[in-house]
C-alpha cells in the first residue's frame, strides 16, 4: 500500500521532482541533446513506440530465454503503467516537438475533460539516444516496515552511444529525485545473464538487495549443505523441483548520497 510520501511523489509535477530538467548536454561527438523528465501518459504512440524498439532490440535475447518473458502487450502495459515516469534522452538536432492531441470521444457520458487538448511529447525512434523507467512504490523488507523507494525499471541506451557516460548521469538525475523526496533506496532487478549491465549497476554503488533472492538462495544452501527441512538429501527430490533464480535485485541507499 501506498505511503503518503510515495502518494505525494507520484502526484508531484515533473518540474517539481527536476526543477533542473530539460537541460542541454554534448557527448564526445560534440552533439548536443536533451535530457528532460515526462510522465508516461505525456509520450505520445509514436514516442512509447520508439522505447520499445529500443528496449526490444537490447534485451528480447536476454528475457526471452529467462524467468521474464513478455510479449509486446505485455511489455508496453508495464513500461506505459500510469505511474511510470521517464527519464528522456533525445538528440537535440531533432529539437523535442511538443505535439497538441485531442483524446477521442469514448461515449456519451464521457466526462468533459476528456475532451481537453493534451499536450504531448512526441519523437522518432531515430531521435532516442536513450532513457530510464521508474515508479515510486513501497518494498517488502525483511523488518516490518516497507521501504519507500524508487524503483528502477529500465536503463537502455542505443548500441552507439554506450561508454559515453549517459547511464551514469540518468543513474544521478533519478538518486538526486529520490534524494530529495527523502526516500530509503532506489531498486532495480538485473538478469545474471546482463553481465555488462550487473557490472555497471556495481561499478555505481549498487549491492545486493536485503530480499534478493539470490543471496538468500546461497545463504539458504550455505546452511542446509545439501539438506531439505527435513534432513533428507536434495537429490531425492530434483526430479520434482529443479530451478534457479536467474536474476539479482539490487540497491543503493539514498541515505548516504550527498545533494
Amino acid at each position: 500500500m501506498a505511503t503518503l510520501k510515495i502518494r505525494l511523489a507520484n502526484s508531484a509535477s515533473t518540474s517539481t521532482l527536476s526543477p533542473n530538467l530539460p537541460k542541454i548536454y554534448k557527448i564526445k561527438d560534440n552533439q548536443s541533446y536533451e535530457i528532460s523528465l515526462v510522465k508516461s501518459k505525456e509520450i505520445s504512440e509514436k514516442g512509447k513506440k520508439a522505447i520499445y524498439k529500443l528496449f526490444d532490440e537490447n534485451m528480447s535475447k536476454l528475457q526471452q530465454i529467462s524467468s521474464f518473458p513478455y510479449t509486446e502487450e505485455s511489455k508496453f502495459e508495464e513500461l506505459f503503467n500510469i505511474d511510470s515516469r521517464y527519464i528522456l534522452i533525445l538528440k537535440k538536432s531533432n529539437k523535442l516537438i511538443i505535439e497538441k492531441e485531442k483524446e477521442k470521444e469514448k461515449g456519451k457520458d464521457e466526462k468533459k475533460e476528456n475532451d481537453e487538448i493534451e499536450e504531448l511529447i512526441n519523437f522518432n525512434y531515430n531521435d532516442l539516444i536513450g532513457f530510464c523507467g521508474f515508479r515510486f512504490d513501497t518494498e517488502e523488507t525483511i523488518e516490518s516496515r516497507d521501504a519507500e523507494v524508487i524503483y528502477c525499471y529500465e536503463v537502455q541506451l542505443e548500441n552507439k552511444s554506450r561508454r559515453m557516460g549517459l547511464g551514469k548521469i540518468l543513474l544521478n538525475i533519478l538518486e538526486e529525485i529520490g534524494k530529495k523526496r527523502e526516500l530509503d533506496k532506489i531498486m532495480l532487478t538485473c538478469l545474471k545473464s546482463n553481465e555488462t549491465a550487473l557490472a555497471f549497476y556495481t561499478k555505481q554503488g549498487y549491492i545486493p538487495d536485503e530480499i534478493d533472492p539470490t543471496g538468500m538462495e546461497e545463504e539458504s544452501s550455505d546452511i542446509e549443505e545439501g539438506q531439505d527441512e527435513d534432513g533428507q538429501d536434495e537429490d531425492e527430490d530434483e526430479d520434482t523441483f529443479e530451478w534457479k533464480v536467474d536474476y539479482r535485485i539490487l540497491s543503493k541507499s539514498l541515505k548516504d548520497i550527498n545533494t
